[in-house]
């Protein structure tokens, strides 16, 4: 009889242990819902604020440049509040982790985006107007960039590590990007002569949502970072993974919405979206994955190891290499549509296989 009470008690101990358990993760999810939504509403903000800097600058440069920072920042912030735990971290274990999350985090905004981005509107594009997307052959310069960065990035990730001198070559190749995109706008702009009057009103109401977008997002990165962690921690599943999937779709979410409509209203509009995705993806290659080992080598005066996102990092240079080769030609078809939606499935299939 005794035995029984004890075995009883023992049951009943372990199954409130479960449910608080259960309820720990539970309200962990809950969480990380409640931050990618700040994150992806936060993006948005930026995302409007940016029209009146296309009115500024020139749509050339706005777009490929400034719209391409601006998409890229919430991904910028997420990586660098992750390299920044890892440098203060003691623990070898969690810093390693830390870092893998930010480089996972970095890779997987370029897998989403070259495969399941392209292909959803060149799908659409397709099956709602009808024709293929035809680019505007200046994009051709963008394409070569992302080009040289990514060989680059593969060059390079083969040793293992990334050394100070890489992430000041490609943070450089950024900046020479930039210095070209402006070189370039300017003279269109010229040529045209049009400039739209900007308000002093229309300044505040850009300043204040780009200040929003970039409030929301740095309150919301670090405690999200905790929370894959955690959620790592709980449920066993690798934090890599969680990073390489759940954290792009929040950055990228808004750019995806914005594109989706663009591309259900007009070709013109799809042919924006995919100029954008272009451009925003050079920043990606280049000052993402720069500022990261810069960052990483500034707090620590260590290199930047690859570690366990060797993988992942080279299905990401293959999916980017993908991209450009399907869209140097100016030319997105149907096909090339389904090829790549297919790509997205078998590279997160491959991820996540080779993780666990």
């Amino acid at each position: 009889m005794i035995v029984f009470r004890i075995s009883l008690y023992n049951s009943l101990i372990y199954k409130i242990e479960d449910s608080i358990i259960i309820m720990s993760l539970g309200l962990l999810i809950l969480q990380a819902i409640g931050l990618l939504l700040i994150i992806a509403i936060a993006s948005e903000f930026l995302a409007k604020g940016s029209h009146v800097l296309e009115i500024k600058f020139g749509a050339g440069f706005t777009g490929s440049v400034i719209l391409g920072f601006i998409t890229m920042l919430p991904e910028l912030i997420f990586v660098l509040v992750a390299v920044n735990e890892a440098n203060i971290e003691l623990d070898p274990v969690k810093e390693g982790e830390l870092l893998d999350i930010a480089l996972g985090s970095a890779v997987g905004g370029n897998i989403l985006l070259f495969t399941l981005g392209f292909a959803m509107v060149i799908l659409l594009a397709y099956f709602k107007h009808g024709e293929v997307i035809k680019l505007p052959s200046t994009l051709k310069d963008d394409l070569i960039y992302l080009l040289v960065a990514s060989i680059y990035l593969l060059l390079t990730s083969l040793k293992g590590y990334f050394a100070l001198l890489d992430g000041i070559i490609l943070t450089g190749i950024y900046f020479v990007f930039a210095i070209h995109q402006y070189i370039e706008t300017k003279n269109i702009v010229h040529e045209d002569g049009k400039k739209e009057v900007i308000t002093q009103k229309k300044w505040i109401k850009s300043i204040s949502f780009l200040l929003i977008g970039a409030i929301g997002i740095l309150i919301a990165a670090e405690p999200f970072v905790h929370a894959i962690i955690e959620i790592s921690v709980e449920t066993g599943i690798s934090s890599i993974i969680l990073a390489l999937i759940i954290s792009p779709i929040a950055s990228e979410l808004p750019e995806k919405i914005s594109a989706f409509v663009l591309a259900s209203q007009s070709l013109k509009g799809a042919e924006i979206a995919v100029a954008n995705f272009i451009g925003s993806k050079v920043q990606a290659s280049t000052l993402l994955f720069g500022g990261m080992i810069l960052f990483k080598y500034i707090g620590t005066g260590k290199v930047y190891p690859i570690g366990h996102s060797f993988i992942q990092l080279m299905i990401a240079i293959v999916t980017t290499l993908v991209g450009v080769w399907i869209s140097y030609d100016l030319k997105l078809k149907l096909k090339e549509g389904w090829f790549i939606l297919a790509l997205y499935f078998v590279s997160v299939g491959v991820a996540i296989v080779t993780i666990s």
